[in-house]
């Protein structure tokens, strides 16, 4: 057996599952490329600082010029060349347009302390459109001890952003592949995680499918048999013997009730889809409000019903009234004598609306979200006494869901609960 309830279990545990993975695969990604890259920039400060040095030193033993003239045409590497107050330039060598504007333009962004670099944010476009990203370094020029000025050399870096998006790139693709092996491989765990207890639930509904069954008949023959003894005229049975039928009779009723709601639950359990014709929820509202006005009467309780014309509506017609009667036996149950129950039907934009409106003591904020679990009663004591069994609202609701539909509760200032379902056209 392998319903809408475990498979929805089952894409839960996948989605979660999924969810730790991407996380997982995305931190590894991410910390792997930001490790990379930050060991890459650093072996090209160190790098830049190095070579720094080693144009100063050929600038001073030979006067050559620490950047070429194709280094500085292309952009690739630039100098500058002060003196260690900045107030004089030695060498410019920033290049031409742009580059050079911009350049002089961020000054402040250039490294400050001697033999180190740093990166510079703004990016720079030439005259032929090229993007360049910048690496600045500084080191100081020596004549022996004398320090004759600050050599600042610029290296394009963008080649390596480039490379550094492209691998990127290609590293969350292999994500995305990972991830995707991941969510089928937890789609598999989840599923063969699941078995066991979808094997041992599908013995259990048997077993409650089964059990309901056999005791159909049973409680079938006691009613009949427990109806004969009460209205045998001709025997003369104590008050005891007549309590005790009328005792007998109620539970068989009650048992009975019993049978048939957890046969309905375990057909639901099953998955099996309700038969889905044409209804006239008018007519069908109709017909349970007569069925019940006469119980609404015997409790001194007035049914008041306002139901509009033309309510049609795709469902199974067996089911949708099981509702009807669920929520209009369950408002008369807990309403005391001398109140009204009104039952309204009627088109909204969303659907069909179903209301029940009672004036009993109400439903807490707390049992609101419980009252539809199977077996679960909001006061045991009172709920037995009126013949509550604790699955009539979880039926009801099983009923609703398979509709497409939904079904709340809500307060009915200043005493009482409203009862509603919405059910799709």
């Amino acid at each position: 057996m392998w319903n809408k309830l475990f498979e929805g279990l089952r894409r839960r545990i996948t989605c979660i599952s999924a969810a730790i993975y991407g996380v997982l695969i995305l931190l590894i990604v991410f910390a792997a490329y930001s490790f990379i890259w930050w060991n890459i920039l650093q072996h090209e400060k160190e790098e830049l600082v190095a070579n720094i040095y080693h144009e100063a030193e050929e600038w001073v033993e030979s006067g050559e010029l620490p950047c070429s003239t194709v280094s500085i045409r292309e952009g690739s590497m630039l100098a500058y060349f002060v003196t260690p107050n900045h107030q004089e330039v030695i060498l410019d060598q920033l290049g031409y347009g742009n580059v050079r504007e911009r350049l002089l333009q961020h000054r402040q962004d250039w490294p400050q302390r001697l033999d180190t670099a740093r990166m510079l944010d703004h990016r720079i476009f030439d005259k032929e459109g090229q993007p360049h990203r910048y690496l600045a370094g500084v080191a100081p020029v020596l004549r022996g001890d004398r320090v004759e000025g600050h050599l600042y050399m610029f290296k394009d870096m963008e080649f390596y952003y480039h490379a550094a998006y492209t691998t990127l790139f290609k590293l969350l693709c292999l994500a995305t592949l990972l991830f995707a092996c991941a969510c089928y491989f937890g789609y598999w765990l989840a599923g063969r995680n699941i078995q066991p207890i979808s094997k041992m639930y599908e013995r259990q509904m048997q077993f409650t499918a089964d059990a309901s069954h056999e005791m159909r008949t049973p409680l079938a023959v006691m009613a009949l048999a427990t109806q004969g003894l009460v209205e045998d005229e001709e025997s003369h049975y104590s008050p005891f013997a007549k309590e005790s039928l009328a005792m007998l009779q109620n539970e068989t009723k009650r048992m009975s009730k019993l049978t048939e709601n957890l046969m309905a639950l375990a057909r639901s359990d099953e998955g099996i889809a309700p038969k889905l014709q044409q209804v006239d929820l008018s007519k069908l509202c109709q017909q349970v409000a007569s069925q019940l006005a006469l119980l609404a009467k015997e409790k001194g309780i007035t049914l008041q019903s306002r139901i509009d014309e033309h309510l049609q509506l795709w469902g199974d017609e067996a089911a949708l009234h099981r509702v009807l009667v669920i929520i209009l036996d369950n408002a008369l149950k807990y309403s005391p004598a001398d109140t009204t129950i009104n039952f309204n039907a009627s088109k909204s934009k969303q659907g069909l609306l179903i209301a029940v409106q009672d004036q009993g003591c109400g439903i807490s904020d707390e049992d609101k979200e419980k009252v539809f679990d199977r077996f679960y009663r909001v006061d045991k004591a009172r709920s037995r006494s009126q013949g509550g069994l604790g699955l009539g609202l979880s039926l009801a609701w099983e009923i609703v869901h398979q509709h497409r539909g939904e079904i709340k509760i809500l307060d009915n200032k200043p005493c009482g609960t409203i009862m509603q379902v919405l059910l799709p056209l």
